[in-house]
């Protein structure tokens, strides 16, 4: 799965983002440095693209167990087709 941008993100998670951003600056005391906020900005884009794939993930799954199941009985042909001559 290709790396996730803030633009391709939902506003929620964009907010997540910036939140976390937030909670780092204030951890620190002061201003990120650009290493530190690529830093934090990289772990939580990781974090929303693992629980994007956890989710994509149970979807197929659950989408495998509601295909339609093959059954062992076939059309039978003879049964659709009158025994009757046609007159």
């Amino acid at each position: 799965m290709k790396k996730l941008t803030l633009k391709d993100m939902t506003e929620s998670e964009q907010r997540e983002v910036k939140t976390e951003l937030d909670r780092a600056r204030k951890n620190q005391g002061r201003p990120l440095t650009n290493t530190e906020q690529n830093k934090v900005k990289d772990e939580a884009i990781e974090r929303i693209m693992a629980a994007r794939e956890k989710i994509a993930k149970a979807t197929r799954a659950e989408r495998k167990a509601n295909r339609v199941q093959p059954t062992s009985t076939t059309f039978s042909w003879t049964a659709s087709i009158s025994t009757r001559p046609h007159r």
